[in-house]
């Protein structure tokens, strides 16, 4: 009995250094990409720094890391603001598989970051692999995002066209409820800016036909009236827009601020201004 316990008691032991031998001093591939996912979990606990340090250690390590493993330490990366290391990643899985990687880096770069030529690049680049077909990278049709992005560069009239083609593209297979309201409303913008209030409120309308809650556009719809000399109308169109606000019915996100995303204190300054 004495014996068997003595063996049993070995090859633990056994097994045990045969285990750190591997892990603490050999470190085979297979520890590394533990690592790096172990360290990808302490990043998404908070600790930013010792998970990417692990990270880095297998990357160096290794250097065949996949494009869709660092699509995924980029995204945590970005959502505890890490931004310099979240592009650096996506650079490198963008460079292995563009064709699958360009869609959420183009997207990523209009909404987080506002880096709307380098968004353009890769949005086209992305949209290349498909000449024939509209992708939808993170669920907004590719024009809409190309769109977004001349706008950002105050290019209008572009913006205008690209929106057209979002919308053409969305009639295709359905009517005018499948669109999403953010689409009029932005092309809406669009026209504003460029000074075109009457034709801007009309869109302004039919996103608020779309959603009747859309504060941002009662706001800007009544910033246009209110330009054009129609006060009395924008002022109650001001008055509509932070009621809603108010309730809590704005477009928003929970991790960045979106284009022309309209807030109580901003209304209620203008409100108060006129």
């Amino acid at each position: 009995m004495i014996k068997w316990i003595k063996r049993i008691i070995l090859g633990i032991l056994s097994t045990v250094l045969i285990l750190i031998l591997l892990f603490v001093i050999i470190k085979p591939k297979s520890y590394y990409i533990i690592n790096s996912m172990v360290g990808s979990q302490m990043q998404w606990f908070g600790y930013d720094k010792e998970g990417n340090e692990m990270i880095e250690k297998s990357i160096k390590k290794l250097k065949n890391f996949s494009a869709s493993q660092y699509h995924s330490f980029s995204v945590q990366n970005t959502k505890n603001g890490n931004y310099n290391k979240a592009i650096e990643y996506l650079d490198k899985a963008s460079k292995l598989e563009p064709e699958e990687v360009d869609g959420y880096y183009g997207w990523l770069l209009l909404y987080y970051y506002r880096d709307y030529e380098k968004a353009l690049f890769h949005l086209n680049r992305y949209d290349s692999f498909t000449p024939d077909f509209d992708d939808y990278p993170q669920g907004d049709n590719i024009l809409f995002t190309k769109a977004l992005c001349h706008k950002g560069l105050g290019q209008y009239n572009k913006a205008l066209d690209l929106f057209d083609n979002a919308i053409k593209s969305e009639l295709k297979e359905h009517d005018e409820s499948w669109i999403p309201h953010q689409v009029y409303f932005q092309k809406a913008r669009t026209l504003h800016l460029l000074g075109q209030q009457k034709k801007a409120i009309e869109y302004y309308d039919k996103t608020i036909k779309l959603w009747d809650k859309s504060a941002e556009s009662f706001y800007y719809k009544g910033l246009a009236q209110i330009e054009i000399n129609d006060s009395l109308t924008g002022r109650k169109n001001l008055n509509i827009a932070l009621d809603l606000v108010k309730k809590g019915y704005k477009t928003s996100d929970s991790y960045v601020a979106l284009f022309d995303e309209v807030y109580q204190m901003e209304i209620e300054k203008t409100i108060n201004e006129l």
